[in-house]
């Protein structure tokens, strides 16, 4: 059995993040049957019994899973929100290798490739202190595969393009996830590489259905979904139109919800399926209105030094769904969204990422 180690970002607080991690380990252990394993470097010892504030902390979060409501009202909403992605990060087999800023040499041995992507893993903004990682430095040339890798940016800064060049040069197969980053590597590097989707649009919207968990918030009634990463001048708008057509409004990432504030990945699934309409200025939030036919709003994400606009731009054009950005729009518009040809042309882009792990595999 071919052993994989996947190498992503980390982050125990955000959708897409652990969506996508979840999603590569799914397809490359159903579809290529494969094992399997995330890889992440943690500087903190394991919890003992003589480490008291790790061993409190523990309790709660397991608290906080069995029972979310008395938790919440202990400790508020972030410890029920932190349970929920925990339960969800328990779907995902991780090695974890404690006292490491970063993954050990030693590895390369315990594994036949190492998988790095997606979630902007190479954004110098972000991923930087961890691009020894990112550029799987510790593996042998012949190990490193990219899939669906992501740049996050448009352009490289000219005193960040020696370290691009170094990290990316003995990679034995790279794929990207936008068209920014195929023109990136052709700049940097000379050759052509395929761009991929991201890995959560390999699952059906059945399979994504089977993981999902129904959130605490009522969703009883039609809603209008709202999650925003950056700053939104235009939301009062959407608020005045949803109450006008009698929709509700559920938002996401607002700490005065508390039941919406805690759902985890599970639940961030169940609201995207289940609701009216989308508006999102995420990359995942509207890939998987895509999944799931959902009428959705893209917004161009305020607030940010870097707008990442690449990403969402070649997402709606392989789907012909480039009439969905809010300036486009008018409002009689908002719940009529052409699904017409998506699913062929998902299709179509899901055998091409599984051509591309095939013909790396055999």
């Amino acid at each position: 059995m071919m052993k994989i180690g996947i190498v992503t970002p980390y982050d125990l607080t955000n959708y897409g993040n652990r969506l996508q991690n979840y999603a590569l380990y799914y397809v490359l252990k159903t579809k290529f049957r494969c094992e399997v394993k995330t890889l992440v470097p943690n500087e903190m010892k394991p919890y003992d019994d003589r480490n008291y504030a790790a061993w409190l902390k523990k309790q709660v979060v397991r608290t906080a899973c069995v029972l979310p409501e008395f938790a919440e009202k202990r400790f508020g909403a972030t410890i029920t929100r932190w349970a929920a992605f925990m339960n969800w990060d328990r779907r995902i087999p991780t090695n974890v290798y404690y006292q490491h800023k970063k993954l050990p040499v030693n590895i390369k041995g315990e594994y036949d490739y190492f998988f790095c992507g997606s979630d902007q893993v190479w954004n110098y903004r972000f991923s930087s202190p961890r691009f020894e990682d990112y550029f799987l430095k510790f593996a042998d040339s012949k190990q490193k595969v990219a899939i669906s890798a992501s740049f996050g940016i448009d352009e490289i800064p000219d005193d960040w393009k020696g370290t691009y060049e170094n990290g990316l040069a003995d990679f034995a197969h790279i794929s990207v996830r936008e068209e920014a980053g195929q023109r990136i590597i052709k700049k940097l590097l000379g050759i052509d590489v395929p761009v991929l989707i991201d890995p959560v649009m390999m699952l059906s919207k059945e399979e994504w259905i089977k993981v999902s968990r129904k959130p605490r918030a009522d969703c009883s009634k039609p809603y209008i979904l709202k999650y925003f990463l950056g700053g939104e001048s235009e939301e009062d708008r959407i608020d005045e139109w949803a109450k006008t057509n009698g929709y509700e409004i559920h938002e996401l990432l607002n700490d005065s919800i508390p039941e919406l504030y805690s759902a985890g990945p599970g639940e961030f699934i169940s609201l995207i399926s289940d609701a009216k309409m989308i508006c999102s200025d995420s990359f995942h939030c509207i890939a998987f209105s895509i999944i799931f036919s959902r009428p959705f709003i893209v917004y161009e994400r305020q607030g940010k030094a870097n707008c990442m606009k690449s990403r969402l731009e070649t997402l709606l054009n392989k789907f012909g769904l480039q009439n969905r950005w809010k300036h486009l729009l008018n409002e009689s518009e908002y719940l009529s969204c052409d699904y017409s040809d998506v699913d062929e042309r998902l299709k179509m882009e899901q055998l091409k990422f599984l051509g591309y792990i095939r013909d790396i595999l055999k």
